[in-house]
C-alpha cells in the first residue's frame, strides 16, 4: 500500500512539474526549424562523445541559442546571398563562442573525442 501511495505521489509531483527557470527567467520559445536542427545536432554529438543527461540538456541549450544567433545574425546582416568568404568571417566570432562554450561543458576525455571527430571534418577546420 505505501508502494502504491508512493508512487501516486511521484507521478503526480513529475506531470505537474515545470521546468526549472531561475528568478526572472522567462523559458525561451525557439523556432521549430531551430528547435529540430538543435535536436539532430546534439543527439548526433551525443552518440559520438557520450555526453551524462545533464550535459545533453546543457548542450541541447546551447545548440538552441547558437542556432537561433546565427540565424537572426544571417537575417540582420542579409549574408544568405553574401559569398562564402564574407559570411564566414560575419560568423566566426559566433562559432569561436559556441567552441568555448561547448568546450568548458565537457570533460577532458570528451574534449579530445570532440576534437578528434572536429578534426575528421575537413569542411569544419579553420
Amino acid at each position: 500500500m505505501k508502494n502504491l501511495l508512493a508512487a501516486a505521489c511521484l507521478t503526480a509531483g513529475l506531470t505537474s512539474a515545470t521546468p526549472a527557470t531561475g528568478p526572472g527567467d522567462e523559458p525561451k520559445t525557439y523556432p521549430k526549424s531551430v528547435a529540430i536542427h538543435a535536436t539532430a545536432l546534439t543527439q548526433a554529438l551525443a552518440q559520438r562523445i557520450h555526453f551524462n543527461e545533464g550535459q545533453y540538456v546543457q548542450v541541447k541549450k546551447l545548440h538552441l541559442n547558437y542556432l537561433e544567433q546565427r540565424r537572426q545574425l544571417e537575417f540582420e546582416l542579409k549574408l544568405a546571398d553574401a559569398p562564402a568568404a564574407e559570411r564566414d568571417e560575419q560568423l566566426a566570432p559566433l562559432q569561436r563562442r559556441y567552441e568555448h562554450a561547448l568546450s568548458n561543458l565537457l570533460d577532458p576525455g570528451q574534449r579530445l573525442a570532440y576534437q578528434q571527430l572536429r578534426a575528421s571534418f575537413t569542411a569544419h577546420q579553420l
